[in-house]
């Protein structure tokens, strides 16, 4: 453990202790300056919201505060020992995984900071000694308390739970055609919308809100000749963080393509259209066309996500799930299928997670082989044969 915990037994961690206090003059005025000059990069430059960019000077000074190391000292032991000192402040019980998330946001932030080639000469120039990286997302990664009674807040499908879903929606279509209901185009939607989700895990804001102009070809020549334009879905959620998922399933492609050149063209027809609106909608706080929406609801808006919710809620109970799905469900399942695909750091940026560690609580090992399970005998081309006066459904 650092050397600064034998210092009259005083808790390194005490509020509104100098991170600093052990440090030389020279090496002190070098370790506020850097640390000044980082927190003001990452607020006045907009990199973080301000509030957050304080956060991190917080985490940032309270890792120094532990050590009594100056920065460019820092080490990857010092992480492990940090968050080991806190479990053991906390008798033992590991940090929450979101707690950790948070001070690895914050220690990953100012590492790439002091490892700015133009940053790090002139540390070594100033200092004599070159930083290194202390974090990476081994080290960084919270132990989580097991609990036998306590039911896991995400969980994946199986493979025989996306069948009988896959089945079942199969099955309703199949019911609202014959009958000619007008649930019958919604539900070929909200199929698409279920694979889509589960294929490129989709948090349910960006679902319902994502647009065509979001797909692009491949960069692999191979890849834009399989998939053409659909071939990436670029992705821009939560925390503004952009990731770019490929397409990887051509089953999910034939039935985004169905959807897109057949049933979308007459939802749009159909929908409720006000003359005020002129054709378009808001979400958020974001106003959107609804042509160039994926997915809408029959009245020419922004699809409510509690109306998806009900559906899965709706199939949920038909196939008997062992929890109730909900949207958070499917995304959860979305990562469990690309962890085995790609490595950890992929499987991160395709998720759009800051951290390795929030990627990893949405890995759920049991269900390895989970995935898009669409019918192959399904004649989904036969939906749209032989369909005359479709209008009145």
């Amino acid at each position: 453990m650092p050397t600064i915990l034998s210092l009259n037994n005083e808790n390194p961690l005490k509020e509104g202790r100098d991170s600093f206090a052990g440090l030389t003059e020279k090496h002190r005025a070098i370790a506020e300056n850097l640390v000044s000059d980082w927190h003001a990069k990452i607020s006045l430059m907009g990199e973080t919201e301000n509030s957050t960019a304080d956060s991190y000077l917080v985490t940032v000074k309270r890792l120094l505060s532990f050590t009594g190391k100056a920065p460019w000292m820092l080490r990857k032991k010092d992480v492990v020992d940090f968050l080991a000192f806190r479990q053991n402040e906390r008798d033992g019980v590991p940090l929450a995984e979101l707690t950790v998330a948070a001070y690895g946001s914050a220690w990953r932030s100012f590492q790439a900071y002091m490892l700015m080639q133009d940053v790090a000469n002139e540390i070594s120039v100033a200092a004599g000694q070159r930083p290194q990286e202390f974090i990476d997302d081994q080290n960084c990664i919270p132990v989580r308390r097991a609990k036998s009674d306590q039911t896991p807040k995400g969980w994946a499908l199986t493979p025989e739970f996306i069948d009988k879903i896959e089945d079942e929606l199969l099955h309703m279509i199949s019911i609202a055609k014959k009958r000619r209901s007008k649930a019958y185009y919604a539900l070929i939607r909200d199929r698409v919308m279920f694979h889509l989700a589960i294929h490129f895990a989709l948090r349910v804001s960006e679902l319902v809100t994502l647009t065509l102009k979001q797909f692009s070809p491949h960069t692999s020549p191979k890849m834009r000749e399989k998939f053409g334009k659909y071939g990436a879905l670029t992705v821009s959620g939560k925390n503004k963080v952009t990731g770019t998922i490929p397409m990887r399933d051509e089953a999910i492609y034939r039935l985004l393509i169905l959807y897109v050149e057949k049933v979308r063209p007459k939802l749009l027809l159909r929908r409720s259209r006000k003359e005020e609106n002129n054709g378009l909608t808001s979400y958020k706080g974001k106003t959107y066309a609804v042509a160039d929406l994926l997915f809408f609801s029959e009245r020419g808006n922004v699809l409510n996500p509690r109306s998806f919710r009900k559906r899965l809620e709706e199939l949920s109970m038909a196939v008997m799930t062992p929890q109730k799905m909900t949207p958070h469900t499917l995304r959860h399942t979305g990562c469990t299928l690309m962890a085995p695909l790609y490595s950890p750091d992929v499987a991160q940026k395709y998720m759009r997670h800051k951290n390795l560690a929030t990627t990893l609580h949405y890995y759920h090992p049991d269900p390895l082989n989970a995935g898009a399970h669409l019918n192959p005998d399904y004649d989904v081309a036969g939906w749209f044969e032989d369909e005359e006066d479709e209008d009145d459904y």
